[in-house]
């Protein structure tokens, strides 16, 4: 079979090994703390869980195509219009769909730094775009560099705030600036995968209003502080042009029933955002306070994970943890080579992590 020469330049995306077969392959009998994909360590809201127990007999038939109930819900929640809103398997199927509507052309040039979120590159490599990445400033979005590369080519910008690997913010204001400096067929896209955990912080800006500028899309998803990221449902707010010309290009039925009907419940769960956060919070502060004792640089996050530097090999130290039965995620393939990314859990997870950290390390 042939194919064209960008789809061979693609990796398949290689997710982690089974607990269990991970706990075979390594000979452990304790238990493996997971801390590397910003899941959420409370788990899903009781009431998005009876939701889906509710819910299981009905998976014959088809879910609702328009997310009838759900988009009502997250209208009044958000105080916008149902057609300000669309649904996706996740955010990333929300990524592919801006790509497949609004890059179509071979010019199209997509932008932002790096490293950020990497689904940005591996479906703009899918769709054979020219991906301008540039560096980050102090582990920040620059943006003085963003707006300086933006060209009559650019037709889509991705900004990530809080942003994943560094877990820093962009300004409102810069925010703003970038608005102001592209043209009606650059759309920028805001991504605020982290929103409910940065909301919190005292300087955090709400951006939910940048919506009403015509070339802006806002996506938001139930996979980190509402803990479905198994069911893989993420959410987009815009003027209803672009979601017109989104629902265009999105596959009939594409939220699955029980994703439709748990978000609905996680909705109505204000308790278990409020202890997630919460509790992300203490962990933060007691992750910072040893970092401190060890003398371990990190990056102040605003969301519910750490990017730390041991200033050792990353991937020796992935390694040596793993060994140990911590699960966290080297940063060497994003650039960072002596640092790694940790998903801060419950107190008890976080706990071991340090132990084995300081285990590994020697001190």
């Amino acid at each position: 079979m042939i194919v064209e020469d960008f789809i061979l330049r693609l990796k398949p995306y290689e997710g982690g090994k089974p607990i269990e077969e991970l706990k075979r392959e390594l000979g452990l009998d304790s238990e493996i703390i997971k801390l590397a994909s910003n899941e959420n360590p409370l788990g899903a809201s009781r009431k998005a869980v009876e939701a889906i127990r509710k819910s299981a007999e009905n998976v014959y038939l088809y879910p609702d195509g328009n997310s009838y109930y759900l988009k009502k819900k997250m209208s009044e929640k958000l105080g916008v219009e149902e057609d300000n809103i669309i649904f996706g398997n996740g955010s990333d199927e929300l990524l592919e769909l801006i790509y497949r509507t609004f890059a179509t052309k071979k010019e199209d040039e997509i932008l932002y730094c790096y490293p950020t979120f990497i689904e940005y590159k591996l479906i703009g490599m899918a769709f054979n775009k020219k991906i301008k990445e540039l560096p980050l400033k102090n582990y920040r979005y620059d943006i003085d560099a963003l707006i300086e590369n933006i060209n009559e080519n650019t037709r889509i910008i991705f900004l990530n705030t809080p942003n994943n690997p560094t877990g820093t913010i962009i300004k409102r204001n810069d925010i703003e600036s970038v608005i102001e400096k592209v043209n009606s067929s650059c759309l920028v896209v805001i991504d605020e995968a982290y929103y409910e955990y940065a909301i919190k912080e005292d300087d955090y800006e709400e951006l939910l209003d940048l919506y009403k500028n015509n070339n802006v899309i806002i996506l938001r998803t139930f996979s980190k502080a509402y803990g479905l990221a198994g069911l893989r449902i993420g959410y987009g707010i815009a003027q209803s042009e672009i979601i017109g010309f989104l629902n265009r290009t999105k596959p009939p039925f594409n939220v699955n029933l029980l994703a439709q009907e748990a978000a609905i419940a996680a909705l109505d769960d204000s308790e278990h955002i409020n202890k997630s956060v919460e509790l992300n919070r203490q962990g933060k502060e007691f992750l910072y306070y040893e970092f401190n004792k060890m003398g371990i640089d990190y990056v102040k996050t605003y969301s519910n994970f750490i990017l730390f530097d041991v200033k050792k090999d990353a991937n020796y130290v992935y390694e040596e943890l793993l060994k140990k039965g911590v699960i966290v995620r080297s940063m060497a393939g994003y650039g960072y080579k002596t640092s790694l990314r940790v998903t801060i859990g419950t107190l008890k997870e976080n706990e071991i992590f340090i132990n084995r950290l300081k285990e590994v390390l020697g001190v």
